[in-house]
């Protein structure tokens, strides 16, 4: 009889004899087992192991009941799950929303001179409440409680999903943490107010019950429940400036990694305001002369709600608000009652936030007026006197005000309260002349955290060297608090008598905010 090996050997020798489309021989397995989590004693979940075989993925897990019918506009509620197996393979729709993100991505896509129409609009559904997660494949006989980041996307709290192109977790995964990404409402569906109804705050609830659930079975999954870091960039970072200030949220985190948010800290959101426009709405969609017009719009159809939001809400900033329930305080009154949960932090943002928003005229004397005192205008054009660029000038005005001045001041006080603090300076923009209009543009760290560079973005050497820099920095913080390991360019902690911040581009070091003289003038306090 011929051992399987010989057979192997012969069967391979064939195949280079003949072309390649008439025999196509892999050295897996045809059929593998598939990865499978066993959450509870009822369901079951089975997921994909990735082509490289090092990560696993389960996609589509439920974390809360579909918020449909009654639900609409009310607090997340938890998951009755029944007996039997569920496929876990397949990305669930996203939250209710219109094209702002996928309009996005292809605006980005089309200014480095890449097809925009690669970049598509996901299926939306009102029953989105779903996450994905991505762990590496455990030694089964030594399996190791492994750290966790839980990914919340930005997106303006009007629009974005969980796995975005730039989100898909496997490569971040493969680094050794497990990853968990988490839809929530967004939009009218997430962040409404109305003098009828008590809680406002939906999608932030829909945060916090994400985050319950992944502490309630983490460690069935192969992960350390002490050991969670939430991470999030844009309005997914402005959320986590609420959760660490939640009395609801105290506990499920003991880290966070905060990239481009910090406007939150303006207050800029008043409930009085959301209120008048959530009566509004009603009147618009249900009309005058119903008793419990709540009621009334939990009748209505989503793509109904969807279509109508326009008419009242066109140019608002679905932002939390101060509704007594979810949010008790403004984040900036809780920091100064020393209120911010006990968490490490890692913070920063990119030095060109705001370059991609403004046109060739821009208007700085009209953001001047509006933001500045005028007896303070001269001392400001000081700060400002060896930057030419007009363009420029106010990318930095910008960028200071809505993310690195609030940022400074949350590592400010996570070190004054004992905890500590590392703040970045992402510097690094693409090679070429596309680019360069571009600069460090907001969401540019995305695909150097996640692994995920864009087919259309110019990626060299540098940029996947820097990648493996970033990545290690990312996940040794998520493992022990601290970004540092030997053979990386140190990087020091932010503190009150010493604010240093790392350099994160083509050069990696440590220095003094360069926008610091900036945020000396424009406190957020």
């Amino acid at each position: 009889m011929i051992s399987v090996k010989k057979l192997w050997t012969k069967l391979l020798l064939f195949c280079l004899l003949v072309t390649v489309n008439a025999c196509n021989v892999s050295t897996k397995p045809d059929s593998l087992e598939r990865p499978s989590l066993r959450l509870n004693d009822v369901s079951v979940f089975e997921g994909q192991l990735s082509e490289s075989g090092i990560t696993e993925s389960f996609l589509g897990v439920p974390f809360a009941q579909p918020p449909v019918g009654e639900l609409r506009w009310a607090p997340p509620q938890p998951l009755q799950m029944t007996q039997g197996i569920y496929q876990a393979d397949t990305f669930a729709p996203a939250c209710m929303q219109g094209d702002h993100i996928a309009k996005w991505y292809q605006n980005v896509a089309a200014e480095f001179g890449g097809d925009p129409t690669l970049i598509k609009q996901p299926k939306v559904s009102e029953d989105c409440l779903y996450l994905n997660l991505w762990r590496p494949v455990q030694d089964k006989e030594n399996p190791q409680a492994l750290p966790v980041i839980v990914y919340i996307h930005g997106g303006s709290n009007k629009a974005g999903w969980s796995y975005e192109p730039n989100y898909i977790g496997h490569n971040l995964a493969a680094k050794g943490v497990i990853v968990v990404s988490i839809a929530y409402r967004v939009g009218v569906f997430g962040f409404f107010s109305h003098p009828s109804l008590a809680p406002a705050n939906f999608g932030l609830l829909d945060q916090v019950a994400a985050l319950q659930w992944v502490t309630d079975n983490i460690e069935n999954i192969g992960g350390d429940s002490q050991n969670i870091t939430v991470m999030g960039e844009s309005a997914g970072a402005n959320n986590i400036d609420y959760l660490m200030v939640m009395p609801s949220s105290k506990g499920l985190f003991s880290k966070v990694i905060h990239q481009s948010g910090g406007s939150s800290l303006t207050n800029r959101s008043v409930r009085e305001a959301h209120l008048a426009l959530g009566h509004v709405f009603a009147q618009q969609t249900v009309g005058d002369d119903v008793d419990d017009p709540i009621r009334a719009m939990r009748q209505l159809s989503a793509d109904t709600i969807l279509q109508a939001v326009d008419t009242v809400f066109k140019n608002h900033y679905f932002d939390a608000v101060v509704d007594g329930h979810s949010v008790m305080e403004s984040i900036m009154d809780s920091l100064r009652t020393e209120k911010m949960h006990a968490v490490d932090l890692l913070i920063g943002s990119n030095d060109d936030e705001w370059l991609m928003y403004i046109g060739d005229q821009p208007d700085i004397e009209g953001w001047l007026d509006v933001e500045v005192a005028p007896s303070s205008v001269d001392k400001l054009h000081n700060i400002l006197a060896d930057e030419t660029d007009d363009r420029r000038k106010l990318d930095l005005l910008r960028t200071a005000k809505y993310y690195i001045c609030p940022s400074l001041v949350l590592a400010q006080e996570a070190s004054n309260a004992g905890r500590r603090a590392w703040v970045y300076h992402f510097t690094r923009q693409r090679e070429g002349d596309l680019a360069a209009t571009m600069g460090a543009y907001h969401g540019a760290e995305l695909p150097y955290v996640f692994d995920t560079h864009d087919v259309w973005l110019p990626t060299v050497e540098a940029d996947y060297r820097l990648t493996k820099v970033m990545q290690s920095y990312w996940v040794n913080f998520a493992t022990s608090g601290n970004p540092n390991q030997s053979d990386l360019q140190p990087w020091l902690p932010f503190k009150s008598d010493s604010r240093k911040i790392q350099s994160i581009g083509d050069m990696l070091y440590s220095s003094e905010h360069p926008s610091q003289p900036l945020c000396a003038f424009l406190s957020p306090t």
